[in-house]
């Protein structure tokens, strides 16, 4: 449990750090920053998985990392820089690239926190109904800066259910966020 929840913190401070990136400097800036982030990510990873022991990262890694994800170390992170550009490549609309990511960034974190300390009906794995409602929560709160309530609403749903698919929500969540903002700002 300790585990998760500084993973959670990281994942929400170092997301937290890119949705101001984006808010302040824009799309097209950003994309550079988050390209060179993967990058250098990719290069880490493979020394720290060759043995290179790079002191600060190296305990970052060891102290949050989840079991099943050892074979490719900052895995997470890695999925997250990814799943950014592509959202920003696919979307290009400054409001649905930070809706989107701030679904991944407070909805899942949100749901970890909600899920770990509540946590009693399990639908996915090792997720929770109550963890999934937390993140439509948190979701929603960040969303209505944005967005009108109903476009709010549908994306904090729709991504928080995304991160029930079987493949990593680090992933999943802001590219279904992202696809749902786009289609109801461009109906309503």
């Amino acid at each position: 449990m300790k585990t998760e929840a500084r993973r959670q913190f990281i994942h929400f401070l170092f997301g937290s750090f890119f949705i101001a990136l984006i808010a302040v400097f824009g799309i097209e800036q950003s994309f550079f920053v988050l390209a060179a982030c993967f990058g250098a990510g990719i290069l880490i990873s493979f020394l720290l998985k060759n043995g290179v022991k790079i002191p600060l990262l190296l305990h970052i890694v060891q102290k949050v990392e989840r079991d099943y994800e050892k074979h490719l170390p900052g895995k997470g992170a890695l999925l997250f820089f990814l799943a950014a550009i592509i959202t920003i490549v696919l979307f290009q609309e400054k409001a649905i690239v930070l809706g989107a990511l701030g679904v991944a960034v407070f909805g899942d974190a949100a749901s970890t926190v909600f899920g770990l300390k509540f946590g009693k009906h399990r639908i996915a794995g090792k997720k929770t109904l109550e963890g999934t409602f937390g993140g439509i929560a948190a979701s929603l709160f960040f969303l209505l800066f944005l967005f009108q309530w109903p476009i709010a609403l549908a994306a904090a749903v729709i991504g928080m259910l995304a991160e029930l698919l079987p493949f990593d929500d680090n992933f999943t969540i802001p590219i279904a966020a992202g696809f749902i903002l786009s289609i109801l700002v461009a109906l309503l």
